[in-house]
């Protein structure tokens, strides 16, 4: 892996490489104190990932970001930002994928480069993050989501402070009331106050329903198109929902939250796509409602990657685990064998049978058929389908 690194401070730039090359003697980093001396690095190689501070002693850092998208869209790009400077940086979201405040540990850094899992980067991954990083722009994590995060970091966090967080958002507010009055929390009294509903809920998937929520407002401009967004809201929630039913039937409740929240960020990429500028992803979805080609391949055949892959490339940009990511990547085709819980197979299932039915439309992939694996072992595909089938209260 090639990693650039960009600052005006010489004595911060060795103390970073030399951390990197401790713990990961493979990482090959690169070091420029000025944009100019960055530009002509890459214009020699391409590289994996651009750290730059923002305040360079030739270029904004916004120039040079926008100008390595357009010269290197699969380069991961973060930028690095005095306090002060936040706000302003943050108008440069098309251009970069991560932001963080200095000063910081380079224990920090080393462990944003080893979460976004590019090691064994193959060519089609490749493909997605050029995909993504040439996007005009590319949606920033939801500052809901941040201030959430940053308050359960916390040791002395209480769940009225988390209460008090998100009433601030309505539809987040609602969705909480809504989820924690679903069958999967196992209330025989109905939820009416966020406080409780919080205190309920477990803590990935509260993250992940704000993260979900998040997403979807901040797509107002320019608007989704052709994306009915409160149809996949109800199709993301079953999907959700369908999953971590069959992760407490298999027995894997301690990953029953992690399955909630990867069902209900799954069809992500779906959102990023339809905000496509040159307008064609409309006539994908128009395409796929009356054919029988399954969306994945329609969208192959258009940018040369699919909304699975898409959006575990985002999910990972925005520092989400592999463990998380992964099964949103496959769950269009899970792997023959999956240690421990299946995961990414009980997604593909819920997606295909549990995701909201015939009122799912498209957004289900069900309708172009399970995928062989599934059926692989007919006993646990019955079990599965029986429980999808139960009512949801």
């Amino acid at each position: 892996m090639r990693i650039l690194l960009v600052d005006g401070d010489e004595d911060f730039l060795h103390r970073i490489r030399r951390a990197f090359w401790k713990s990961h003697r493979g990482w090959e980093v690169l070091l420029a104190q000025t944009a100019r001396v960055a530009l002509e690095l890459l214009a020699r190689d391409p590289v994996d990932i651009l750290i730059t501070e923002m305040q360079l002693p030739d270029l904004a850092g916004t120039e040079l970001l926008s100008r390595v998208r357009a010269c290197q869209p699969g380069a991961v790009r973060i930028a690095l930002a005095s306090l002060a400077m936040a706000e302003w940086a943050e108008q440069a979201e098309g251009d970069l994928h991560r932001l963080f405040i200095k000063p910081l540990d380079p224990e920090f850094l080393i462990g944003v480069v080893e979460s976004l899992d590019i090691e064994d980067d193959e060519t089609n991954v490749r493909a997605v993050r050029a995909f993504v990083g040439g996007l005009g722009r590319i949606p920033s994590l939801p500052s809901l989501y941040s201030e959430l995060v940053a308050l359960l970091q916390r040791e002395d966090t209480g769940m009225a402070e988390v209460a008090r967080l998100i009433r601030r958002d309505l539809g987040v507010a609602s969705q909480v009331l809504k989820l924690a009055n679903s069958v999967h929390c196992a209330s025989n009294r109905p939820v009416a106050e966020i406080g409780q509903a919080v205190a309920m809920l477990g803590v990935d998937s509260l993250r992940s329903l704000v993260l979900f929520r998040g997403i979807i407002s901040g797509f107002n401009t320019p608007r989704p198109q052709g994306l009915d967004l409160e149809k996949l809201w109800f199709h993301s929630f079953e999907v959700a929902t369908g999953v971590r039913k069959l992760a407490v039937l298999e027995g894997a409740t301690g990953q029953a939250d992690l399955a909630f929240s990867v069902g209900l960020l799954h069809d992500v990429g779906l959102v990023v796509l339809a905000t496509d500028p040159a307008g064609r992803y409309k006539a994908i979805l128009e395409q796929a409602l009356v054919s029988r080609i399954p969306l994945a391949v329609l969208e192959h055949d258009t940018y040369g990657v699919d909304h699975a892959q898409i959006g575990a490339h985002l999910l990972n940009l925005w520092g989400l685990p592999p463990v998380f990511c992964r099964p949103v990547r496959e769950h269009h085709a899970p792997p023959a064998a999956e240690a421990g819980f299946p995961l990414s197979t009980a997604l593909h299932v819920a997606d295909a049978r549990h995701g909201g039915g015939s009122a799912a439309g498209i957004f289900a992939d069900g309708r172009w058929g399970l995928h062989p694996h599934v059926l692989g072992d007919p006993q646990r595909f019955a079990r599965w389908k029986a429980c999808l089938a139960e009512d949801v209260a």
